[in-house]
């Protein structure tokens, strides 16, 4: 059977058919040799039962009133044309031989049986059959016939040999007739074959093979030439959707290059994949040799963003950073980055997209500071109104203390801490209004750090209460706890202002002629949870997410929703000519979106409009440091300090409090005689008191001065201003401290004694 399955197809269907073929004959065969044998031998028993039958009839009569010649003259007479029967004898009723015919001698003679009725035996080669003679009811005896059976066998093997013949002649027959109808059946599957190993050889799936029956065969053919269209149908389509595909691909491949954005794609561990023009151009590394890569070794300065990676994976969301002062390639410049994952069903992958905003950062600033400027303008006349009661609270203050002295008035002690405490708060007052105004003012770097809101919306109410117009009544409402979240507190100081500036406008310059002026501008703030309305809205916010609102609502004239849809824009104003750039909202909502947060604003005409901050709940624990009030230490010392200031007024008054500090003084009305005094006592001078600006020699050059004079001088930098460059450049050569002017005994002894111990 083994070899039998490693056979040709046609020699299987010849082997199948020749097999099938003899053993039916076979089966035939033998069922006819069986059926012709069970026939024969039934003949045989039929005819010698008739016989006995005869042989009964015809010897009744000599067995009843003849004798024994009698009766085997009778056989004799009656077997004499039956040469089958061999042998016959006569019983009488005593079962005793009455009369026997033979044809051949033999000694195995049957005794009659017991039995009345008729028996017939096959035995050793005879027929034996046995049967009663009866006439009347009366049984006169028993005739016996023993049958030879060779010419039924003689017939039987010549049944057997012919049939034997027969098969032996059929056979080559069948094989002849086997490899006939094998050609019929197989060779159409041989030419399916060929066909197929065409197909498979050259990929042609135009070929089609040609039907000759309508048999199962002919349906075979007929689903292959239906497969071969089918395939040659895909393969077109096939064809035309890899082009496709191929020029997709290509267009994508040239977006991807041409894009002005570096596009670096990484898989899970960071490593490179995709490395476009714009990320050649921007890091000066090759693609090729980026690809296979680690990116956190290209770049070391965008490992922070590996966590931010993992964000992404557990996520599946974009996340954004804007403005990051990063270096790459020796170069300190500012980016815009955007992870997202990329859809792979092989591995996870994602997609850097980074943006080169130095350029547009620097614009940016120019209009911030522009629009700063502008808010100056406007708190200008409110400003100078508020400077001067604080100016007239120190001159009235110190007109009426002299002129009391000069009438030789009484002066009590009572009268002159009066006197001093409106002078110490007057002149703190107008110390903050400078701090205010430089920070407004000046031009910095974003710097996020936990930020209280609380703080924010009360020196912006205070700015407001000092400089808008009278009729605004202001109101502020805050929540009992800290309001803490990841800010620059400036920008967001400055982003409210504008919204407040803009909502005195709607209650004041903006109103038709014959309106009244004012109205009222309230100040919310409150913790909310962003629920499903507000996803709608924004749907980059988490669910559950936590928000800080400010809200600035006025009762001001209100907008219409044209003018409603483009509040935001650049440049865009409603303001009369000259009175405003049409940068504070643009600035706003970009300042706002820096920090991850939002602006909403809703407006009605003749109403008034309501903006809505929101700015994400500091999720980290916010600790700040207890304050407690205790009484104020001034530290004392000894020794020579030097004053290096080129106001008189600043010299002297340095000198009053470190004399009375138990120092003694040297003082310097610029850089060059500063750095001489030095020179000159510069094994006695513990430290330097230095201002930042001064005419011959400035702050910085008169530092590098006494550097070269002594590597340890202790210095401690004066100036009106720290958020300067000037200032920052300074420190960074080694300055040991910082005190900003205006100053106290408190903070200069203080100081100095922190710069002395290097504290």
């Amino acid at each position: 059977m083994r070899h039998l399955r490693n056979l040709k197809f046609k020699y299987k269907l010849i082997a199948i058919i020749l097999s099938i073929t003899i053993m039916t004959l076979a089966v035939a065969f033998t069922g006819a040799v069986i059926y012709n044998r069970i026939t024969l031998w039934e003949y045989y028993r039929d005819n010698a039962q008739t016989t006995a039958r005869v042989v009964r009839n015809g010897i009744i009569g000599a067995l009843a009133l003849g004798t024994p010649t009698d009766t085997e003259e009778e056989l004799t007479l009656i077997l004499a044309d039956a040469p089958d029967i061999k042998n016959a004898i006569v019983f009488d009723e005593n079962d005793n031989v009455y009369g026997q015919y033979h044809q051949e001698k033999t000694d195995k003679l049957k005794a009659p049986p017991v039995s009345r009725g008729d028996v017939t035996q096959f035995k050793d080669g005879y027929l034996h059959i046995f049967r009663p003679i009866y006439y009347k009811e009366r049984r006169y005896g028993t005739i016996y016939l023993r049958v030879s059976t060779e010419q039924l066998n003689k017939r039987i093997q010549n049944l057997i040999f012919s049939m034997i013949v027969i098969l032996v002649l059929l056979i080559p027959i069948s094989f002849f007739l086997a490899s006939k109808l094998q050609g019929i059946v197989s060779r159409p599957i041989f030419d399916l074959v060929r066909v197929n190993k065409e197909v498979s050889s050259e990929g042609n799936y135009s070929i089609r093979v040609q039907k000759t029956s309508n048999d199962e065969v002919g349906m075979l053919y007929d689903s292959f030439n239906d497969m071969m269209e089918q395939i040659h149908n895909r393969d077109i389509q096939r064809d035309k959707v890899e082009n496709e595909l191929k020029a997709a691909e290509f267009f994508l491949s040239s977006i991807m290059e041409s894009m002005p954005s570096s596009l670096i794609t990484i898989n899970q561990d960071g490593i490179v994949t995709q490395w476009n023009n714009s990320a050649v151009r921007l890091t000066g590394i090759d693609a090729v040799e980026a690809k296979g890569k680690n990116l956190w070794e290209l770049l070391p300065d965008l490992k922070k963003y590996k966590e931010a990676i993992n964000d992404v994976l557990q996520t599946n969301r974009t996340i954004q950073f804007y403005k990051e002062l990063v270096e790459i390639s020796g170069n300190t410049i500012y980016l815009n980055v955007i992870i997202f994952p990329l859809l792979d069903i092989r591995a996870p992958k994602f997609v850097i997209m980074i943006n080169n905003v130095t350029d547009l950062e620097v614009k940016e600033q120019q209009l911030r500071q522009s629009q700063k400027m502008e808010t100056m303008g406007t708190l200008a006349g409110g400003l100078a109104h508020d400077f001067n009661n604080v100016l007239g609270g120190i001159i009235g203050t110190i007109s009426l203390f002299k002129y009391k002295m000069s009438k030789n008035r009484e002066v009590t002690k009572k009268d002159l801490e009066k006197y001093f405490t409106t002078i110490e708060e007057s002149a703190n007052r107008a110390s903050d209004m400078v701090q205010h105004l430089l920070s407004l003012t000046r031009k910095q770097e974003l710097s996020f750090a936990p930020t209280d809101l609380n703080s924010i919306i009360e020196s912006t109410v205070k700015i407001c209460r000092n400089t808008f117009d009278k009729s605004i009544e202001i109101n502020a409402w805050y929540p009992e706890e800290k309001a803490i979240t990841y800010a620059d507190s400036t920008q967001i100081e400055q982003c409210l202002l504008n919204l407040c500036i803009n909502a005195s406008h709607a209650m004041t310059i903006m109103r038709k002629e014959g309106e009244k002026f004012g109205g009222n501008l309230n100040i919310f703030l409150e913790r909310v949870q962003a629920d499903k309305y507000f996803f709608k809205l924004h749907p980059e916010v988490k669910p559950e997410e936590f928000y800080w609102t400010i809200s600035v609502q006025d009762t001001g004239i209100g907008m219409s929703p044209q003018t409603l849809g483009k509040i935001f824009d650049p440049f865009f104003t409603t303001k009369g000519e000259g009175k405003g750039t049409g940068l504070g909202l643009a600035m706003a909502y970009t300042t706002i979106k820096q920090h991850n947060g939002f602006i909403d604003v809703y407006s009605q005409e003749g109403v008034g409009t309501t903006f809505h901050i929101y700015l994400p709940v500091l999720r980290s624990k916010f600790i700040e440091k207890d304050i407690k009030l205790k009484k104020v230490k001034i530290q004392r010392g000894e020794g020579l300090i030097l004053v290096i200031d080129d106001e008189q007024v600043m010299r002297q008054t340095a000198k009053s409090i470190l004399e009375e500090c138990g120092y003694d003084v040297l003082l310097a009305g610029d850089g060059e005689e500063g750095v001489q005094m030095y020179k000159k006592h510069h094994g006695r001078i513990k430290a330097v008191i230095l201002d930042m600006v001064m005419p011959k020699m400035s702050g910085k050059q008169a530092y590098i001065e006494l550097y070269k004079v002594n590597k340890n001088v202790k210095v401690l930098l004066a100036s009106g201003f720290k958020q300067d460059t000037r200032v920052e450049s300074i420190l960074e050569l080694g300055v040991k401290g910082f005190i900003q002017k205006p100053y106290g005994l408190v903070n200069l002894a203080n100081s100095i004694h922190d710069v002395i111990n290097n504290r």
